[in-house]
């Protein structure tokens, strides 16, 4: 242990807040200086006072944080005042000195049998390192880790030892879990270890690993050709790493942690690791960026599919208006026609006959023109094949390669289209082109009899035309995989649900898991907790029909119907009178006015500190023109317009976005500003009911300065440029959650 360098686990300030003594305010005083009979009884054995108001402050620090605590009474005035106030009605009392160390150690040991709690002994360090080797399988960070440690001592309950002794106790579970890991890494075949050492070594140019994380950045035949090929070079490795990193017994956290590291850091910086821990790193970032091309490539799918379809309708309506237009322009030369023919000159021949009448009413018309004397309509789906055949090389370029590529299964077995993509990819798959297709006829006969004359060029052929059907199958698959029934178990986004679900086994278990790791009550909370919804809605819903049937529900409006039948509908909020009587007599204030006026009470500009601590002569910054950057990022229309908006200067402005807006400093002010909104009496108010919060989700555009293919055009949000959508989970006034979408994603 003395050869390894201690592990940095916590910030020193939650260190010192995990070690603290607890310094109680009036309530807490009242609360944990509550003795019980047994507690009582207990005191009786003391026979000072001195001795006694020990053992009280002991046993409430305890109860606190569940630890022991090395104190003077004149450390703990305010605490020995209350205590002797209350269990003996004595005050200004001066205890000199402190009371023995056997006295003292006596007390922890009747403490620890009150609550049934073990003291740290070298049987418990033991114990606890072994448990430490298997968290670090879940919880590869140290602070995550520490934080579950510290669950599983109070479920044990065991006294926390020193931070030393567990930062000892870390340093060594982490070199034992590295000898482990590099074990087991080295019983890799040696072409999988020479594989992944190419990924990192580099001979000149630019590393292989630095070509993987380059990510798509758009839609073009380039971006895609370049995430197929990336895909078609991982396979092998991905294959086997499914296979392989089970046997290491990490968990997905783990693996995902790994390959973040490897994805990260420099191929310079991997380089510098011992060999087992380099494969270790790009096997699981293998495992995992395979993944996310299998999600880019699925999305490139999803955008050129959509595409060619929207433009296959536009093209169908424009032909269909053409189609009308024409039959306006060409009815009164029917009618031209009509009458000439009776009249015609006699003696004609039928060349001379045909040249005559196509010089009223040209060749092309006379089959639409019939079309609409049978009351025929046009013909949409024609129009829809039409465009299919002329864009057939966009779908040979773009969607065939993902189709060859991913390796797509339907949510359950026997379904239609896994044969048709098993066809498709037999047939393109070996090397064949469109000119050698045949449909077999077992899966013509489960086609539709009214498509299957759109699958050919003319309705007469005898086969389907190979590329209608291309990207017929391509329009199955799209709207399969929009509904969520076709999938990739092999991605991260577009996995079936069931595949990430755990096995029945592991279920089996989850009492024991849960009690394992600190957690004994959540199996039994979730089943109480299922039981008890399902409770509560089906009295809901026994109650609510009961007030629908007995008109005591007004926003129902039913009436009867001719049939003997009831109709229903839902009433308008729009229909009802808003009161607004106690916002009428508000006035009306600007945000920024708002802002500023909670920025100035709260101190939040103190939040704003300088990127750089030394050097620099601005120490504070301008309140005026934090206040407008904040509210430019806010609205999405940057400080060059709000300058111009507020006639502030653009470059006071600049210099403040750039040096005080950083996410270190927002965070802080945001803190501040939640502190004070969770201090006014106003904000229960806004409950739905009893302690349920109000709470909604929303999406924040934000305009992307590098293009990816998450990043979408909108001119709606964003005019010309690209953006995302921060979409969060907003509960009352915090913030619990966010992640990032396309502005082409629904936010529901």
């Amino acid at each position: 242990m003395t050869n390894l360098k201690r592990l940095y686990l916590l910030p020193e300030a939650e260190v010192a807040d995990l070690y603290a003594r607890p310094v109680f305010n009036q309530n807490e005083q009242q609360l944990y200086f509550e003795l019980t009979q047994v507690e009582l009884d207990t005191l009786g054995q003391f026979g000072t006072i001195k001795t006694k108001v020990h053992f009280i402050l002991q046993l409430a620090y305890f109860k606190a944080k569940n630890q022991f605590f090395t104190f003077t009474f004149d450390d703990v005035r305010a605490d020995v005042d209350y205590v002797l106030a209350i269990f003996f009605k004595k005050t200004d009392v001066v205890f000199q000195g402190s009371i023995t160390r056997q006295r003292t150690n006596q007390q922890k040991q009747i403490i620890l049998n009150l609550f049934d709690y073990q003291a740290w002994s070298v049987e418990q360090a033991i114990q606890v390192e072994a448990h430490i080797g298997e968290l670090l399988r879940y919880y590869p960070k140290g602070h995550d880790a520490f934080r579950q440690l510290l669950v599983y001592l109070d479920n044990q309950k065991i006294v926390i030892p020193t931070y030393r002794s567990l930062q000892d106790m870390f340093t060594q579970s982490f070199a034992n879990e590295r000898d482990r890991l590099d074990r087991l890494i080295l019983l890799m075949p040696h072409g999988q270890q020479k594989q992944l050492s190419e990924l990192i070594d580099r001979e000149d140019g630019i590393t292989p690993l630095n070509i993987l994380r380059a990510d798509q950045k758009n839609f073009t035949y380039t971006a895609i050709s370049a995430e197929v090929e990336k895909a078609l070079r991982l396979e092998g490795l991905y294959k086997f790493a499914k296979d392989f990193l089970p046997t290491l017994l990490l968990s997905k956290n783990a693996i995902r942690y790994y390959a973040d590291i490897a994805g990260q850091y420099a191929a310079s910086r991997l380089r510098r690791l011992g060999k087992p821990q380099q494969w270790l790193h790009a096997l699981c970032y293998i495992y995992h960026r395979y993944q996310q091309i299998m999600d880019n490539l699925i999305t490139s799918f999803m955008y050129h599919t959509r595409a060619i379809t929207g433009d296959a309708k536009a093209y169908a309506e424009k032909a269909a208006a053409e189609h009308h237009s024409g039959l306006v322009v060409d009815l009164p030369k029917l009618a031209k026609f009509l009458k000439w023919f009776p009249n015609r000159k006699t003696g004609l021949d039928h060349d001379e006959l045909n040249q005559a009448a196509y010089k009223i009413l040209p060749e092309g018309q006379f089959p639409a023109l019939a079309q609409f004397l049978q009351r025929s309509t046009f013909d949409t789906k024609a129009a829809l094949r039409e465009f299919y055949l002329k864009s057939s090389r966009s779908s040979a370029l773009y969607l065939r390669p993902i189709l060859l590529a991913v390796p797509f299964a339907f949510y359950k077995e026997d379904n239609d289209i896994m044969a048709l993509i098993d066809l498709m990819k037999g047939h393109y798959g070996s090397g064949k082109g469109p000119a050698t297709f045949k449909l077999p006829q077992d899966i013509e006969d489960t086609l539709s009899k009214p498509q299957l004359p759109y699958l050919k060029k003319d309705p007469d052929d005898a086969q389907v035309d190979p590329h209608l059907f291309e990207f017929f199958v391509y329009r199955k698959m799209y709207r399969r995989l929009d509904k969520g029934l076709l999938c990739c178990n092999e991605s991260i986004s577009y996995c079936d649900i069931d595949h990430d679900l755990i096995s029945d086994a592991l279920v089996d278990d989850v009492e024991k898991i849960a009690k394992e790791f600190g957690y004994p009550k959540i199996p039994v909370y979730c089943d109480g907790r299922l039981d008890a919804a399902l409770m509560t809605l089906d009295a809901t819903w026994d109650r609510t029909t009961k007030r629908i049937s007995a008109g005591e529900n007004s926003a129902f409006n039913i009436k009867a119907m001719k049939t003997g039948g009831q109709d229903w509908s839902l009433g308008y909020d729009s229909l009802d009178k808003l009161d607004d009587a106690f916002f009428r007599t508000l006035s009306q204030v600007e945000i920024p006015n708002i802002m500023m006026y909670i920025g100035d009470r709260i101190g939040m500009w103190r939040s704003f500190t300088h990127m750089k601590t030394r050097y620099n002569k601005k120490k504070m910054p301008v309140a005026l023109a934090i206040n407008a950057c904040i509210l430019s990022d806010a609205f999405g229309i940057g400080i060059e317009k709000m300058a111009e908006m507020s006639d502030l200067n653009h470059n006071l402005m600049r210099s403040t976005h750039e040096d005080f807006m950083r996410i270190e400093t927002l965070c802080a002010a945001n803190d501040r500003v939640g502190n004070l909104i969770h201090s006014l009496p106003i904000f229960k108010l806004w409950n739905l009911m009893d302690d349920k919060l109000l709470a909604d989700a929303d999406g924040q555009k934000l305009a992307t300065s590098e293009s990816t293919i998450q990043s979408r055009y909108s001119k709606k949000y964003l005019g010309k440029s690209p953006g995302l959508s921060l979409y969060t989970l907003i509960a009352n006034f915090v913030a619990a959650n966010a992640k990032n979408i396309g502005l082409n994603n629904y936010e529901g």
